[in-house]
């Protein structure tokens, strides 16, 4: 094979971990040492990356994409997450997906309580679509993308004003790590250790965010934080093969992956076993640590097969969305009993009778 075919060869598979478009990820290897195409931040931007990803992909909504993040782009020291451009909650209505990051990520201190957000981000500063993000003191860099039209500065001021209001001080121009801040990191001192300890494996899953797209059968996927394991929920429907293998297999890669190794497992796939009507959900576990076992934070997997307990209106809410085609024929086909029955038909997507998610 030509150095351009292996070159092109290398940037399609690139795509099928970040996202991106092809002439950015060929332009992204060309040049650099392909025998380790996807490096991982240093430990600052690590931390950075972690904690914004961690409070991006926690559920509770419908996105066009897995988390609600179409790409990401990164360098040694930088990344560029693409967002989507809504989402949905119970009551249907859309809202900006740039809103909704900003109102889980921007710090503001509850005085003698917390700080919500994210402890020690800051808005360094806006160019069109991108909002620039960095820790207090440091030097490490995320962009938030939004798509065409998203007002960040607006977004910003009415969450100064909101936050002044309710005599909850917006920490996210102060130069340095504040009182309220450093307050916060002594009173939780294990959570945020355990934490710590988790910075390596949240960076790694954004920088391959796009495994949870195109590796995945899994319609719908949350995820969360408990002690010193990030845990993470992806609900597959009946009629669709539980192919979790596959999803492993990219995950763990020798040349693309996450230097992970299978702790424990606990399986109830069964070839032999069809769901059918059945209202039973099997789920399959998987404890994954760092393969050098330094005790560092874990991760856990839960695959799950069933009913679609989050299916019911799904499809035509993620089309409204604007998720691609393929990837919803894929996960949500119509030849499913969850999503061919009359609920998901209904004009009234079912996740705003129950906690739908993706």
């Amino acid at each position: 094979m030509t150095s351009g075919g292996r070159l092109n060869k290398l940037a399609r598979t690139r795509q099928l971990y970040t996202g991106e478009l092809f002439h950015v990820s060929k332009e992204a290897l060309r040049g650099g040492d392909n025998r380790s195409p996807l490096r991982a931040a240093p430990m600052r931007q690590a931390h950075l990356e972690a904690e914004i990803f961690a409070k991006l992909c926690g559920g509770g909504q419908w996105w066009a994409h897995p988390f609600g993040i179409a790409a990401v782009q990164t360098a040694d020291k930088s990344a560029v997450v693409y967002l989507d451009s809504h989402t949905t909650f119970r009551s249907d209505d859309p809202y900006p997906r740039s809103a909704h990051a900003l109102d889980e990520l921007l710090p503001g201190a509850e005085p003698g309580l917390q700080v919500n957000g994210v402890v020690g981000l800051r808005v360094v500063g806006i160019e069109g679509p991108d909002l620039h993000l960095t820790l207090a003191g440091d030097g490490c860099h995320l962009i938030l993308r939004g798509t065409a039209g998203t007002d960040w500065a607006g977004e910003l001021d009415e969450r100064w004003r909101r936050m002044e209001k309710a005599g909850s001080p917006p920490l996210w121009n102060e130069p340095q790590l504040t009182a309220y801040e450093q307050a916060h990191i002594r009173d939780y001192p294990r959570v945020w250790s355990a934490h710590r300890g988790l910075d390596w494996l949240g960076s790694a899953l954004l920088r391959r965010i796009a495994i949870f797209h195109m590796s995945s059968t899994a319609y719908s996927s949350r995820s969360w934080i408990h002690d010193d394991e990030w845990i993470f929920e992806l609900d597959t429907v009946r009629g669709i093969k539980l192919d979790h293998d596959a999803f492993l297999s990219s995950l763990m890669d020798p040349l693309w992956g996450i230097p992970l190794r299978i702790h424990s497992q606990y399986c109830s796939c069964d070839p032999h076993h069809r769901l059918g009507h059945s209202t039973y959900t099997l789920q399959c576990t998987y404890h994954l640590a760092h393969s050098d076992t330094s005790g560092r934070g874990g991760l856990q997997l839960r695959f799950r097969h069933g009913p679609g307990a989050y299916a019911g209106g799904t499809r035509s809410t993620l089309q409204s969305l604007g998720a691609p085609a393929k990837w919803l024929a894929r996960v949500l086909p119509m030849s499913s009993p969850d999503v061919s029955s009359r609920r998901d038909n209904e004009g009234t997507s079912r996740f705003s009778r129950e906690e739908g998610r993706s």
